[in-house]
């Protein structure tokens, strides 16, 4: 929605040209997937358990933001291409390709403690916090089972053998969080 198609499978420039389109077309302010991609939020907030494509940096707390506003401003920026500005404003902070909701991998790949991971989930009275955007072996818990993994390699859509044994998914039973494998068994994690 940004225009940043540097991880674009190719498969969505070669859709965009069947259809006679630019890709920037496919999601844009006036498509239909572009309408209902923009009313999304980048948080939710479900029994206590965060949901965000990325995470949540440890530096948000000095924002003071709820959800709402959250979502109200990373909403606002959908449409606005993002590249860093000397200033350190709110927008800045969401919308960074290190810091903000959508693309923080820190997770998986800057050194936390478990204060860090605790300080964003008390920001936002959240017991566990569920990501994608960082590739995993498996779904899994972090971090005393504060964080959990969702994004795992699934096969490409265009195999013949479509899902695979490797596909799997979270399941949330009450308080209980379970894998939920290929073959419809679940593991609790």
């Amino acid at each position: 929605m940004q225009g940043n198609y540097d991880s674009s499978s190719p498969k969505y420039f070669h859709v965009a040209s069947i259809l006679e389109k630019q890709q920037r077309q496919l999601y844009g302010p006036n498509s239909f997937i572009g309408k209902w991609l923009a009313s999304k939020n980048t948080m939710e907030l479900i029994n206590g358990t965060l949901f965000t494509h990325g995470g949540i940096h440890p530096d948000i707390v000095d924002y003071n933001l709820s959800i709402d506003e959250v979502n109200e401003i990373t909403r606002d920026s959908y449409y606005k291409p993002y590249y860093p500005k000397p200033e350190k404003t709110k927008a800045q902070f969401l919308n960074s390709t290190y810091t903000g909701i959508s693309w923080y991998r820190g997770y998986f790949k800057d050194d936390l403690t478990q204060e860090d991971v605790e300080l964003g989930l008390q920001e936002f009275n959240a017991k566990t916090v569920v990501v994608g955007h960082t590739l995993q072996s498996k779904v899994n818990r972090k971090y005393n089972g504060k964080v959990i993994g969702i994004d795992v390699k699934h096969p490409k859509d265009y195999h013949k053998n479509f899902p695979n044994s490797e596909s799997e998914g979270l399941l949330i039973e009450g308080d209980r969080y379970y894998r939920l494998l290929h073959n419809g068994k679940k593991v609790e994690i």
